[in-house]
């Protein structure tokens, strides 16, 4: 692969490669839903080279993903793995790329004849497999899909050269001299070189850097290396039904005869067209008049402006979002939502019912600007009792617009006269599966469809809402499980509400960046370290939620590794500001335990932060390892942290290990080494400490 390609690949990765603004509208309604279909967004995906690379290397730089085999997992389990968050991220970024970079008709026209040819060539391909016996169709699908995805990384590269230059010319020879003077290299290269750092086996980059290879050169290649350059052939503009030396080459190549060949193209044909009207994609075609090529263009223009719309959305909703996270009670939230429907949508009355789980039913919620008996309305969870709890049973919305409004239930009129407006619409709030409550809008008939139109807007407001309350609902759990502990229950109350929205955004963006740096292996390896660590502090936060005490679960946990990353975080942070030095003395004889990996990371970093909070700038610590301690004729690993600070005092010495012993004053509560002896309990351990003037050691012992 030539030095050309890789160098094209920083400057315009797999996270830059465009879209159709047709393809990420649908994209988008399919990830805002709150019950988001794996199987709706995998067929959305799979129809697009641009979005199936970048989920493609997402899925690549998971590693709970890489661990399973390739061929284990379907694109819709794949997705399920990746989770729904890295999957909003992608989606958002895509959009936000593709809205900020250069529009013009001749780019779409451009993108829109690239999707084409590249989801024709992909169904052709599969059909072709099914055809020989290839035994992995759908791997000749994606690398069909993928087979020109190389113009799409030089589009993003050189977009005003490469469109202008290479959109209206057919695939022949001079297309590709001409990529080679202008590039130094071709789109089958960098196309090869992208799948290759992604992860892709040998065998899909292959037929990708040979789809334009000559037959005579790949008569005993791979069978994947000539489906995809038949496919190819069959599905380019200047390829003809009478041009018989194709069908010569595919009977040389596959043994496959003009006849069946005929009849696949011709289902593969409509299968593509079917789906480009899915999607709403209009293809130009030869001889078309002038004002049927001028609605075509209003019809792309459109989508550019929906695509503006959704960008604006997801800035509003951020804003809502950060807005709504710093309510403190229900009163107040509602007054926050009714402040931002008027604002958005132009409703100024709406109501909330919330959801109490004991009483399965449904209770209002009061604000400054409603009845204070609105308070005392409460409504069982029964089907046709009212609209308002019909809406949160079916999961959909309803409203009191059509039909006599005699025949509603008496708490749904009273509903429609407090709003003082001719109608209510009620919403259902759900999130992940847990019944939040309904939200309910007093409007006029005639602003029933334009409300409508911005439905998609409104659910994914709703979403934020059920949301947010999901969040308190969780913090009030928490504290009332913890009666007796008056300011620890603040404490866990901020803590539930502040720190999960931060750390969700953090890994969102931690996964987005992970396949920013594939090419820098170092980094990935910090990333999926913090990464770890977001998903250990989460499960902490989980776990003061819950009302038992759960049993940690044990898996095999290699003492070294753990030690090696998390000293690799701690030297960019921890260390940095004291410039501390370290030394690693690693018993590389060390197996994996059966041990509780969180307990020893935390264990870990209670034992560091308390040394570098106790030593002066240049201070030195040691950390080794040692296997085959034997202590009472019992095998043991033994783990020691070392400094050379000023020692304990040594009044404090014997009551190291008990709560509420700081010699750090202000804001420390003296836990970190109670809870250090509580984990290292829990792992069946023991330690001690040493400590003098000379520096201090703690040294734990954990049995094999």
């Amino acid at each position: 692969m030539n030095q050309k390609a890789k160098q094209l690949l920083l400057k315009a990765d797999v996270d830059k490669l465009p879209s159709l603004p047709h393809v990420l509208l649908q994209l988008l309604d399919i990830v805002n839903n709150e019950s988001l279909s794996f199987s709706k967004l995998a067929n959305i995906i799979r129809q697009d080279s641009g979005l199936y690379a970048q989920f493609y290397a997402a899925c690549y730089n998971n590693s709970s993903i890489i661990e399973q085999s390739s061929s284990s997992l379907s694109l819709e389990q794949r997705l399920e793995q990746l989770g729904n968050n890295t999957i909003k991220s992608i989606a958002t970024t895509a959009t936000v790329h593709q809205f900020f970079s250069r529009t013009s008709l001749e780019r779409t026209d451009f993108l829109k004849q690239h999707w084409h040819h590249a989801l024709y060539c992909a169904v052709v391909a599969e059909s072709i497999a099914k055809l020989c016996n290839y035994k992995n169709p759908g791997e000749a699908y994606t690398t069909g899909l993928l087979h020109d995805i190389g113009q799409l990384v030089l589009e993003t590269a050189y977009p005003d050269k490469y469109t202008a230059t290479f959109a209206q010319l057919s695939e022949d020879d001079y297309f590709h001299t001409l990529e080679r003077d202008e590039f130094d290299t071709t789109h089958q290269q960098v196309g090869a070189q992208l799948l290759m750092q992604h992860g892709a086996n040998s065998f899909i980059c292959d037929a990708v850097l040979y789809h334009h290879e000559r037959i005579d050169h790949i008569l005993d290649a791979h069978p994947l290396v000539k489906i995809i350059n038949l496919a190819n052939t069959l599905t380019s503009s200047y390829f003809k039904a009478e041009d018989q030396q194709v069908f010569d080459a595919a009977e040389q190549l596959l043994g496959l005869d003009k006849r069946l060949l005929l009849e696949m193209l011709e289902k593969s044909q409509e299968r593509t067209k079917n789906a480009a009207l899915l999607i709403d994609i209009q293809l130009h075609a030869d001889g078309m008049d002038g004002e049927t090529s001028q609605q075509q263009n209003v019809a792309d223009e459109y989508k550019q402006v929906q695509l503006a719309e959704q960008v604006r959305n997801i800035a509003l909703l951020d804003g809502i979002h950060q807005h709504l996270s710093r309510s403190e009670g229900r009163h107040e939230l509602l007054n926050i939502i009714s402040q931002h429907i008027g604002l958005l949508f132009g409703i100024n009355q709406c109501l909330l019912f919330l959801y109490d789980e004991k009483k399965n039913q449904v209770k209002a919620v009061s604000a400054d600007n409603l009845p204070e008996q609105l308070a005392d309305l409460s409504i069982p969870l029964i089907m046709g009792r009212s609209l308002v709890t019909d809406s949160l049973l079916t999961k959909q919305l309803s409203h009191s617009l059509e039909g006599d409004v005699k025949l509603l239930s008496i708490i749904d009129r009273q509903l429609i006269g407090i709003t003082q407006r001719e109608g209510i619409i009620c919403l259902p709030m759900i999130k992940d599966d847990t019944t939040i409550g309904t939200l309910i809008l007093g409007i006029e008939k005639s602003q029933y469809d334009d409300l409508m139109k911005q439905l998609p807007l409104l659910m994914r407001f709703v979403n934020e809402v059920s949301h947010t309350i999901s969040v308190n609902n969780l913090s009030s759990k928490a504290i009332a499980n913890n009666q007796h502990a008056g300011h620890l229950e603040q404490k866990i109350h901020e803590v539930l509400h502040e720190v999960r929205n931060p750390l969700s955004i953090m890994n969102n963006y931690l996964s987005v960046l992970s396949y920013k740096l594939e090419s820098d292996k170092p980094a990935q390896e910090d990333v999926q370290t913090i990464q770890s660590e977001i998903a250990r502090i989460s499960d902490i936060l989980k776990r003061l939620a819950e009302t038992e005490d759960t049993e940690e679960e044990t898996s095999s946990v290699d003492i070294n590794e753990i030690i090696t990353n998390l000293t690799k975080v701690f030297q960019s942070s921890l260390f940095a500001s004291k410039h501390i030095q370290i030394s690693l003395d690693l018993d590389n004889r060390i197996q994996p335990l059966k041990s509780n990996a969180n307990a020893f990371k935390q264990i870990y970093t209670n034992l560091v932060k308390n040394a570098v909070e106790a030593l002066p700038a240049n201070g030195q610590l040691m950390v080794y390892t040692q296997d085959y301690v034997n202590v009472d004729g019992r095998d043991h690993i033994e783990f020691s942290i070392s400094d050379d600070g000023p020692g304990i005092d040594t009044k404090i010495l014997p009551r190291l290990f008990s709560p509420v012993v700081t010699t750090k004053g202000g804001d420390h509560a003296g836990l970190g080494l109670t809870i250090v002896k509580t984990l290292v309990s829990e792992l069946h351990g023991s330690i001690s400490c040493r400590s003098s003037d000379k520096g201090t050691s703690f040294h734990i012992l954990l049995p094999k």
